[in-house]
């Protein structure tokens, strides 16, 4: 199974694939989404939170295992963790 696919099986969608960031989303809710997002030209990753209200800031979340196998297989399919 591919990175995107078991990203989809978790609820996620890419939101955003380009030469320097794959970033996928995940509606929750009303007003909170969540993302994982991967800098290509860092080979940094940030998981975070963001909510529609203007008063609520963007934050970071705690992983489960399913994301946490998710973002190895697509670190494995950049390639980041080959030296």
């Amino acid at each position: 199974m591919s990175a995107k696919e078991m990203f989809e099986k978790l609820g996620y969608e890419i939101d955003e694939q380009n030469n320097k960031e794959i970033l996928y989303k995940m509606k929750w809710e009303i007003s909170t989404t969540y993302y994982v997002s991967f800098d290509l030209e860092h080979k940094w990753l940030e998981c975070f939170i963001t909510s529609d209200s203007p008063f609520e800031p963007s934050k970071s979340y705690t992983i489960d295992i399913d994301l946490l196998q998710a973002i190895n297989k697509q670190v494995e399919e950049l390639g980041w963790n080959e030296r």
